[in-house]
């Protein structure tokens, strides 16, 4: 049901009179990278417990992969995110452009 919810609420955004819709797009693509590695994190558990997996979880070598990978993600948005605060002007989305 949040799903719905969720949907009403963009398309509600969406339909504003003079609404920045690219600033809205592309703000909502910043929350999406944002979040990624917290989602990248809870997958990697989840694909590495045999009981719910089996025989199916990662090898050594992909588990190696995918958390290197992982740790890059999370230090991007660490990065993001503070050139974002200390240099708002540098993301071309701050108020006073």
């Amino acid at each position: 049901m949040i799903s719905v919810e969720c949907i009403v609420i963009g398309a509600g955004l969406i339909l504003i009179p003079g609404a920045p819709l690219v600033r809205i797009a592309v703000l909502s693509q910043v929350a999406n990278g944002i979040l990624l590695p917290l989602v990248l994190v809870f997958i990697l558990l989840l694909v590495n417990r045999r009981d719910l997996m089996g025989d199916q979880v990662n090898s050594r070598a992909f588990n190696w992969v995918a958390w290197t990978s992982t740790i890059a993600m999370i230090v991007l948005t660490i990065i993001l995110v503070y050139t974002a605060i200390a240099h708002p002007e540098s993301t071309g989305l701050s108020s006073g452009t």
